[in-house]
This record gives C-alpha cells, structure tokens and sequence, in this order.
C-alpha cells in the first residue's frame, strides 16, 4: 500500500513571532513549528510529507518547545532533575521528550542533583538556618535521593552542631526582643516552638538552652 504524502504548498512566518512559521500543507494551514526545527529538517514549499516524516518533525517542534521552557525555568533558579521534570509535565510535554529533554541538559552539565543538593543547602544555612531533619526532608521532596541528601546536608553543617546552629537561632532572635517584652518562660516556650518548626528534635533544643547565651540575656 503506497504511503499517502502531503505537499508543503506555502511556509509562512507568523506575525508576532519572528522566530515561527506556519505550515500549509495540501493548501490548508496544518501546524506551526519553529524556525530551528524548518531549518533543521530542511522543509522548503514543494516539499512532500509522509505521515512518518510529518510525525518526526512533530516530536522535533514538541522537543525544541519543551527544552526552551526547561531553560526559561533553569534561568530563573537551578533546579534539580525531578523539579524539572514535574514543571515540564504540568505543561504536559509527552514523557517521551521530556526525558529527551532532561538527557540532554544533564550531558550538558546544565542539569546536576549533587551539585543542586550542595547549592540549595548551602543556601538554606545562611538565610534560613534549619534542623538537619528538615533540610533533609526538603532535598526528598525535590527528589533528590536518601543518600546525596544527606551527603549535602552533612557537608553544609560541616563541623558544626545542630545545637550550635539552634543557639545561633536563639541569640538572633533574643536580640530582637526588647528588654521590657521578656519573660524568660514564654520566650523559652516560643523559641522553642520555633526551633522545632525548623526540624531541630527536642533534645537538640534542650541543648541549645543549655547554653550560657541563654543566661546571659535573661
């Protein structure tokens, strides 16, 4: 059975965008692609289509979308593999291309979970200081896996406690209180309650407490 074909009977750059084109195909408008994809497959009007060649350069329009939307996302903030993977799917680009997609910025280095695990928790611990429980549970969540989370999270406590970093949490906001505002039982109790919503335990914070820093400022 001979393979039906279409012919490219006009290729016509879209209006608002300079980059696009519009593809006419037996003399009726039949999709737009990107200038990139036209150039790539070498599609000039006369051309013929069979439905195979049409449904590959469909995969090449989808994909070349897909990976500009995965850069738009990676230059806003870095991003870690599954993160990616769920924007993508949102804007529902088959699983066949984001993978495609993701293989490639991962070969390109634009895409690394050790990397992303060390930048993110190195960055939690100055502008939000937390427990190693919590910083760990925020890795799992972007899927990062078990075993690099807690690589990152160790190497960005480094020699540090989680109970020197829960007194540094203290005397920061001590410092904050004025003096007529404090009553030493109710500070305690909502630092502490503080502390806790940032995945310290509660004998980390009773050992934070244990601290002169406490006695010193009440």
């Amino acid at each position: 059975m001979e393979e039906v074909t279409y012919q490219i009977t006009q290729i016509e750059e879209q209006k608002h965008r300079k980059d696009r084109v519009n593809i006419y195909l037996d003399g009726a408008f039949a999709f737009g692609l990107d200038s990139e994809v036209v150039i790539r497959h070498h599609l000039h009007e006369g051309d013929e289509l069979t439905e195979r060649l049409i449904d590959d350069i469909l995969l090449a329009e989808e994909k070349t979308r897909a990976k500009e939307k995965a850069l738009s996302y990676l230059n806003y903030r870095a991003r870690s593999i599954e993160e990616l993977k769920r924007k993508l799917e949102e804007k529902q680009f088959s699983n066949r291309v984001i993978q495609r997609v993701i293989g490639d910025l991962i070969r390109v280095g634009l895409l690394d979970d050790k990397r992303f695990a060390a930048t993110y928790v190195h960055s939690r611990m100055i502008q939000k200081p937390m427990g190693k429980r919590l910083m760990r549970q925020e890795l799992l969540s972007k899927g990062i896996d078990e075993e690099m989370a807690d690589e990152a999270v160790d190497e960005a406590y480094g020699s540090r406690s989680e109970a020197e970093v829960a007194r540094g949490l203290i005397r920061k906001r001590l410092r904050g209180l004025s003096r007529e505002k404090k009553d030493p039982e109710k500070q305690r109790k909502r630092l502490s309650d503080f502390l806790f919503r940032r995945g310290f335990n509660w004998e980390v914070i009773n050992e934070a407490f244990q601290d002169e820093v406490w006695e010193k400022e009440n």
